[in-house]
């Protein structure tokens, strides 16, 4: 018995990290998710735009969406927005302004549908 309780402490003194260790994991996760952070303040800042193609059943799913507008530019596209309660098919040349919708899914319908999001 007491030969295993010293064998558990040693597996479990090898499996802690040590203060330097623990220090670097936080502030490498610190500065990865500020430059993440960055990035998409950038990438989804007013006047950006994005564009996708979408095959049938590929869907695309934006979280923490602010006042976008969807276009569908080819083929058809489905939208569903949280707090909408209905689902919207757009056809080439129709958009959807969404404003506080926060999480958004557009599928693509048919064979290549071509979708641009544009924040407002």
């Amino acid at each position: 018995m007491f030969a295993d309780r010293m064998r558990e402490d040693r597996a479990l003194d090898a499996a802690r990290p040590g203060i330097i260790d623990e220090w670097l994991s936080g502030w490498r996760d610190s500065r990865m998710l500020r430059v993440l952070a960055e990035a998409g303040s950038k990438l989804f800042a007013p006047g950006k735009s994005l564009y996708f193609r979408l095959g049938q059943g590929k869907y695309l799913a934006l979280t923490g969406v602010r006042y976008c507008r969807v276009t569908c530019a080819k083929g058809v596209v489905w939208v569903t927005a949280s707090g909408d309660g209905r689902d919207r098919v757009l056809t080439p040349g129709q958009s959807l302004t969404l404003g506080n919708a926060g999480k958004v899914v557009i599928s693509g319908r048919g064979e290549s549908s071509e979708v641009k999001v544009r924040w407002d």
